[in-house]
């Protein structure tokens, strides 16, 4: 009798705790405040999720990161964090398809960052002394992922530059071997002219081949904007990006009086994550073109305190304000 009480308790506790852990997409939603500000989280979040939700939280979170206000290398270490939390949460199964999803949702710019950390740090080749893959075992997982990825994309922006990313994290992480790798996922690729670029004029200059390392060509043919600094992306954890973030819009009001324009320059935070902002745009507060460094002495260093006021000796003329930033409205 007392083994078939133990018996029942266990099954109840075993089915309230699946219940706890279960989630809805909508309540996820409700938490992508919370992610972003402690990417860590994501991975709770993603395995309370279904395979299905999965991928559709975490496109709402990188939608949700790209419309933040922010210098790029700011951003690019946001989406570093938050995806490598949420392919860490993966349901059985799920791994390739969220890996599709960072590359379909993830802006080109901040992928330069994330095939090469992804290369090195989650899917290298050798990082798991346990599993030892031949040539031709790697080749036939790489091959399939990007079948995957390319079925994502077909509906994705810039779908040929985000497919060579793809394939740059998979070449990366193989090590080298086999040493056509590279031309077999070349001869993949769907799009005839695709294949032409990213075999003549993308692979070679992102992987540093017979030249400097750049992804201008891919950034250029994607308009992607700036290329971030692998560095200062790295060097940023989630507590000194939000401090950097709250500095710079502090910094473009008057010091004064900053109980009105300060919640006005925090809206964009917080309205509509996933569509535009109704509130002050991310270019309107000019926190996109604040500069970065990987100097802790700097002021430009994300984690450096700017949004005390300078000292008359350290700095006797005020900062001019930027000419579209009006410190009435804050907007």
């Amino acid at each position: 009798m007392k083994k078939t009480l133990m018996v029942i308790a266990l099954a109840l506790a075993g089915s309230l705790l699946a219940q706890q852990k279960a989630m809805t997409l909508a309540d996820a939603r409700g938490k992508i405040g919370d992610v972003i500000a402690d990417p860590a989280s994501m991975t709770s979040v993603m395995k309370q999720l279904s395979a299905e939700d999965q991928t559709a939280f975490l496109a709402d979170v990188n939608a949700a990161i790209s419309n933040m206000p922010g210098s790029t290398d700011e951003k690019t270490s946001k989406f570093l964090d938050v995806n490598t939390a949420a392919l860490r949460g993966a349901k059985g199964g799920n791994l390739t398809a969220l890996v599709a999803e960072v590359f379909a949702t993830v802006p080109p710019n901040a992928l330069t960052v994330i095939n090469e950390r992804f290369a090195a740090d989650m899917f290298n080749r050798s990082s798991d002394p346990s599993k030892v893959y031949t040539d031709a075992q790697y080749t036939a997982i790489a091959k399939a992922v990007m079948e995957k990825v390319q079925d994502r994309n077909a509906s994705a922006d810039n779908a040929g530059v985000r497919n060579t990313f793809a394939m740059l994290m998979l070449i990366r992480a193989s090590n080298g071997t086999p040493a056509d790798l590279r031309d077999q996922l070349v001869d993949g690729l769907r799009d005839p002219a695709t294949k032409d670029l990213a075999q003549n004029e993308w692979l070679s200059p992102a992987l540093g081949v017979g030249q400097e390392k750049t992804y201008d060509p891919m950034l250029g043919a994607a308009d992607a904007g700036e290329q971030p600094s692998l560095d200062i992306a790295l060097v940023v954890p989630t507590t000194l990006s939000l401090a950097a973030l709250v500095a710079d819009m502090v910094s473009n009001v008057d010091i004064a009086d900053q109980s009105s324009s300060f919640v006005a320059l925090l809206a964009p935070l917080f309205d509509d994550p996933f569509g535009g902002s109704t509130g002050a745009s991310a270019t309107s507060v000019g926190t996109s073109v604040i500069p970065r460094t990987p100097d802790p002495t700097s002021p430009y260093y994300p984690g450096s305190n700017r949004h005390t006021k300078p000292k008359p000796k350290d700095n006797p003329e005020p900062p001019p304000v930027p000419p579209y930033f009006n410190q009435t409205t804050g907007a």
